[in-house]
């Protein structure tokens, strides 16, 4: 017997199991970012951001326009943490959601015509010439000192970090590698851990970033195996 939920799911156009996934997904990646910030607190205005991780593994699964969706969905916390909270502003920290988005975008249309890990790789050069751009307008922007070619070199070093592990995490989920996954999140557990120096707040928070991520895959997992079956069903159907 079918929950009424999953008949409801099962009803729904593609479009629209797409878009709401999108839109979950967006949600997953603000929290994602919001525990990654706990996690390294490098300095005041940079700490790790996981949002992409949500928005490479949507724009992998969807295309371009989800994939863009949830990269600006996805940047609602860094939004807030770093814009309206933070030194850019509510204005000038804009630029921070057509950031994330521009690589939603771009990820999305290079899924087809590269690697999954060069697709992802690739799709960040946008966004990092953009954070040199914006980055570059902001040493103006803000008053003396505040933001400096240090922090800048250090805020492309990071995301460019990020963007590896995400590559990496993807592919390895793509090709169903159970164990480099594993052996990539206890890297990473061990990184934070040694940056974060706090054993209990650092296994917590990552502990929550795997269950987020897996049930977004999880949650794109479904969707493509539910498609897979209606395909397969209408097949057998003109077969007949």
């Amino acid at each position: 017997m079918l929950h009424k939920s999953d008949s409801i799911f099962r009803n729904m156009s593609n479009a629209t199991k797409k878009l709401l996934i999108s839109i979950v997904g967006g949600i997953a990646g603000s929290l994602l970012a919001y525990l990654s910030s706990l996690l390294s607190p490098l300095q005041p205005q940079l700490t790790f951001d996981f949002s992409h991780l949500a928005t490479f593994a949507v724009a992998i699964a969807f295309g371009p326009w989800y994939g863009l969706l949830t990269a600006a969905i996805g940047s609602i916390y860094p939004y807030i943490e770093y814009a309206v909270l933070g030194i850019y502003g509510p204005l000038a920290g804009i630029g921070i959601i057509i950031g994330k988005s521009l690589t939603g975008l771009t990820c999305g249309f290079l899924r087809k015509r590269l690697p999954t890990f060069f697709a992802i790789i690739v799709s960040f050069i946008p966004e990092c010439l953009f954070i040199l751009g914006f980055l570059w307008l902001m040493l103006f922007y803000l008053p003396l000192g505040v933001m400096t070619w240090y922090m800048i070199g250090d805020i492309i070093l990071e995301a460019w970090v990020e963007v590896i592990i995400f590559a990496i995490i993807i592919e390895t989920v793509v090709r169903r590698r159970i164990m480099e996954t594993a052996v990539i999140m206890l890297e990473i557990f061990i990184i934070m851990l040694l940056v974060h120096q706090q054993l209990k707040l650092t296994l917590l928070a990552l502990l929550l970033i795997v269950v987020v991520t897996v049930l977004l895959f999880e949650l794109i997992k479904q969707y493509k195996n539910k498609r897979t079956e209606r395909n397969t069903h209408d097949d057998d159907d003109l077969l007949i």
